[in-house]
């Protein structure tokens, strides 16, 4: 009978990642949707500027603390 038991889950769990990949296949298949090339630019241009911004914060305030302590 745990035979039985044991083998009835590894069938519902093998049914049940079989079952998984073939949504993922029909995702894979599925057409991607598309975005605008503005939001592209516009997106690239605040991430990078607020990278660049935080780096310049950062050499703002060590140029401030080499000041302050002259």
């Amino acid at each position: 009978m745990q035979k039985l038991v044991s083998t009835v889950a590894v069938f519902l769990m093998s049914c049940s990642a079989f079952a998984a990949t073939k949504e993922m296949e029909q995702a894979a298949n599925a057409p991607a949707d598309t975005v605008d090339l503005v939001y592209v630019v516009i997106f690239g241009v605040l991430f990078f500027g607020m990278i660049i911004g935080f780096f310049v914060y950062l050499w703002w305030l060590e140029k401030k603390k080499k000041n302050a302590s002259q």
